[in-house]
């Protein structure tokens, strides 16, 4: 299936072509690559250049590798952990603020809570309603962020529209420990715990009703209410900019 490639940055090659095989169907969630002997004879290069390659198509979330497999590397069932490594190391690299992140996710999600009050099902609601049960239960910050994520997991599957699913998942969990610490009475506003459930329960109420107006509105409410309080007063007047 592979074909030898030439010795300049000869990875990347190795790299297109193994990610081409996987985007096409060639090789399906739970399959694995060839061995890495065979995987040398088949692009006729070094050890270390097809080592090279999997390390970066397993940082891409592509594969996963493991240490004294007799088999090859395992194609993963999902790209999100590689794009939300590579979305926190460019938030870093790149000096993108944080604020700019809570406004992309007032944006999305706004709309996908919109798309969310026309296509959900009785079984998706019921999931929503036990994500929150969940943050009431949590014992801390880090299951009460786990438990909001979920929540917003199965609005995303509601909406239906799968692009918007991949993306908004990517910045969700890549700001993950803000939402622990927005919650968290040690470092962030003691009161936001229930604020964040009783929005919630609105959010569901509206999408429960249909009414994707108001369940896109609480969208960036919510959002907004959660984290302005940890940002200055130019950043909060950015994240208002969007509220209606």
């Amino acid at each position: 299936m592979f074909t030898p490639v030439g010795k300049t940055r000869a990875f990347e090659a190795v790299v297109a072509q193994i990610e081409e095989a996987i985007y096409a169907g060639d090789y399906a969630p739970g399959d694995f690559l060839p061995p890495e002997r065979t995987l040398v004879e088949n692009f006729g290069v070094g050890r270390s250049t097809i080592r090279e390659a999997l390390r970066i198509l397993e940082s891409m979330g592509l594969v996963r590798t493991s240490s004294g497999s007799r088999t090859g590397p395992e194609v993963c069932g999902t790209v999100t952990p590689g794009l939300t490594r590579m979305l926190r190391g460019a938030v870093k690299l790149e000096g993108v603020p944080v604020f700019e992140i809570i406004q992309y996710r007032m944006i999305a999600g706004a709309a996908a809570n919109k798309l969310a009050a026309r296509f959900r099902t009785d079984e998706q609601l019921a999931s929503m309603a036990e994500a929150i049960g969940a943050m009431e239960r949590a014992e801390d910050a880090a299951a009460f962020a786990a438990a909001d994520n979920s929540f917003h997991d199965v609005v995303r599957e509601a909406a239906g529209n799968r692009l918007l699913a991949v993306v908004s998942q990517v910045i969700q969990d890549a700001t993950l420990d803000m939402v622990a610490g927005a919650v968290d009475p040690d470092t962030g506003n003691p009161a936001a715990r229930d604020s964040f459930i009783a929005e919630h329960r609105r959010i569901l109420a509206a999408i429960t009703d249909g009414d994707g107006e108001t369940a896109a509105r609480l969208a960036g409410q919510t959002l907004y209410d959660g984290y302005a309080s940890l940002l200055g007063a130019d950043q909060r007047a950015r994240l208002a900019a969007l509220l209606p």
